[in-house]
């Protein structure tokens, strides 16, 4: 070799020194020692059957709650007696076999002293030892849990509440509804999920603006209620009632708007029937002559008819809230209370007639109103001005007088025509 080669060499070692075996794998002691990741290195003993602790990094002390010197040059099955039902020696015994790395899938290693999730990868060094690359998923595998029991929770009460849930994202696309949906309005959940222009084609016509108004403000993060009619898929018309308020996530950012629809087509129509009897009750009682009172339990006055408010010179309205004895009428003032207060303070009812200086003379009639179980719950009474009859019964007394009188005076005159 010339001298131009040696000096090549010469300069080509002493840019590239070979450093000693130790101070290598110093080197790596100390770069295992800073990884996050937990590593163990082991030594095949028994022609594989048996696996001896050689290296054990400060992440795996952490992970494993045990001292480095503690492991190293005992059995792995000493140290982990559950590590065969893990199944990962028999992972180390197929890759000091093959020398093919593995990848063990998350399990939960579990013996008297620990207990945890682990996800390994284990492969062949050169120098023939194994080494087991680790970390504890228990953290993330416990938020993958609770994530799927969360969500778990929510489909098992969301998919049995009877009323209509939707989640409606911030942009205004239904993302979620459970299955009362079909119930309610008949449309599948996918046609409602992917329904256009939600939600106008469930909106009988006359309610559509002011749903459709709704649910604009409800995007924009409102809270709210309304009852409107909603058209069936199959064309009949029910009423429903809807509230929505905004869903946030932990973080404050919206994650849309939740509604809520509920059938109360047979609640609707119960009020229409009790507002049409009302209107058929106010009709019929407000063409009679009897003045007619009708209190609750305290004596205040629930409604009166027209011949009642009129006898007080008020309107329903100024009458409706006022204790009875503070209602103007004249058979009050004769009777010095109210009737109806008096019969629900004795429980029985009322019939006696009252009659004025001037002669003007009153039927009154009142009774305790008593619920199903006989509890007195209000009181009615019922006046009736009666005195045109009064006045009529003094002239047909005397007319009845002067013919028995005539009658008898014929008899005395003619004996024999009235003989039999």
């Amino acid at each position: 070799m010339d001298r131009e080669s040696t000096e090549v060499s010469d300069q080509t070692q002493e840019s590239h020194p070979s450093e000693p075996p130790e101070m290598m794998r110093a080197e790596l002691n100390a770069i295992l020692d800073h990884a996050g990741t937990a590593v163990a290195v082991y030594q095949a003993v028994d022609d594989g059957n048996d696996f001896i602790f050689v290296d054990f990094n400060r992440a795996a002390e952490e992970i494993e709650q045990v001292k480095r010197e503690e492991v190293l040059g005992r059995s792995v099955l000493e140290v982990f007696p559950s590590v065969r039902e893990f199944g990962l020696f028999e992972a180390f015994q197929r890759v000091w076999r093959t020398g093919e790395a593995v990848e063990h899938p998350i399990s939960v290693y579990k013996d008297w002293r620990i207990t945890g999730w682990r996800r390994n990868y284990i492969c062949k060094l050169p120098n023939g030892q194994i080494m087991a690359v680790y970390e504890d998923v228990g953290r993330t595998k416990q938020s993958e849990l609770a994530t799927r029991m969360s969500e778990q929770c929510f489909r098992a009460i969301a998919d049995y509440t009877y009323d209509w849930e939707i989640w409606v994202g911030p942009a205004g696309r239904v993302l979620w509804t459970n299955p009362a949906a079909t119930r309610i309005s008949g449309f599948s959940i996918k046609e409602i999920i992917t329904m256009p222009d939600y939600p106008g084609p469930l909106v009988y016509e006359a309610d559509r603006e002011k749903i459709i108004r709704a649910f604009r403000t409800a995007v924009g993060g409102s809270t709210g209620n309304e009852q409107f009619r909603l058209k069936h898929k199959e064309g009949r018309v029910l009423w429903a009632e809807i509230s929505w308020q905004p869903i946030y996530d932990e973080k404050g950012n919206s994650l849309g708007h939740r509604e809520s629809i509920r059938d109360v087509t047979a609640r609707k129509l119960a009020e229409q029937a009790v507002q049409l009897a009302e209107r058929e009750k106010e009709a019929i009682l407000d063409n009679m002559a009897e003045h007619i009172i009708h209190l609750d339990a305290d004596s205040s006055i629930l409604w009166a008819n027209r011949a009642a408010c009129e006898s007080a010179g008020l309107t329903r309205e100024q009458v409706i809230g006022r204790f009875c004895y503070e209602m103007p009428v004249e058979w009050h003032e004769l009777w010095g209370t109210c009737p109806a207060a008096q019969a629900m303070e004795t429980g029985n009812r009322i019939e006696v007639e009252k009659s004025a200086p001037d002669g003007r003379t009153w039927f009154v009639q009142a009774a305790p109103v008593r619920d199903r179980k006989g509890g007195i719950i209000g009181g009615v009474e019922i006046a009736l001005d009666i005195t045109k009859y009064k006045r009529g019964e003094i002239p047909l007394q005397e007319l009845h007088r002067e013919r028995h009188e005539l009658e008898a005076q014929a008899a005395v005159e003619d004996p024999a025509e009235h003989e039999v």
